[in-house]
């Protein structure tokens, strides 16, 4: 008998396609005391929903500046600020910052992730920073702890989160590209020719994490 294979529904479910990885840099077990603030994005919604964080947690930027409430757990803005207010009303970093500081709890998280600058698209939805940029507008908001990790490839797809010591980034070197041997050599040869604390400023991307 023949069998129509487009027909068959498959077994098991898609494959997100971006990654929720980021969870476990926060000291949280119930995903819905997260709250999570990007541009629309109703694929990213429908995964952060399948991980367990409602709808009701998840905000616009516009949405949660206009919030006054002040028992938010946890904050994640795992792809950075909006550009457009960034570029298009001159508006500090820290303001932002300040901003979802209030709305934390005294023993809250806050996490926002953000591209390296030096790769920065004219255009983009997120506004681009380097880590020594990201430490200091968290400080002058009143974050604390701060703490900074590396991402790759992209803060889509995180698929390495490690921290920014050399034996980590050289893990995260020989995993990520060890299908592709020239290319780790050659990242290995120059991690080793200007040091890692200077190789680590020339990742992709960073997730930023900060008590309130």
């Amino acid at each position: 008998m023949r069998t129509d294979l487009q027909n068959i529904q498959p077994l098991t479910p898609r494959v997100y396609h971006y990654s929720l990885d980021w969870r476990f840099l926060l000291p949280i077990a119930d995903a819905q005391k997260l709250h999570v603030v990007f541009e629309q994005d109703d694929e990213f919604s429908q995964a952060l929903e399948k991980a367990g964080i409602p709808l009701s947690n998840q905000h616009s930027f516009s949405d949660i500046r206009q919030n006054d409430r002040i028992n938010i757990q946890s904050i994640v803005l795992p792809f950075g600020l909006p550009a457009r207010w960034v570029s298009t009303q001159q508006e500090d970093q820290s303001e932002f910052y300040r901003t979802y500081r209030h709305l934390i709890e005294p023993d809250g998280h806050f996490l926002v992730g953000f591209n390296n600058a030096l790769y920065a698209r004219s255009k983009t939805k997120y506004h681009a920073s380097t880590p020594r940029r990201a430490i200091s507008r968290l400080r002058q908001a009143g974050f604390k702890c701060i703490k900074v990790f590396g991402a790759m490839p992209s803060l889509s797809i995180p698929e390495y989160i490690f921290d920014l010591n050399p034996q980590a980034v050289q893990f995260a070197l020989s995993q990520r590209f060890r299908r592709k041997p020239v290319i780790r050599r050659t990242l290995k040869l120059l991690a080793r020719t200007i040091g890692i604390s200077r190789f680590a400023n020339l990742l992709p991307c960073y997730l930023a994490v900060a008590a309130a």
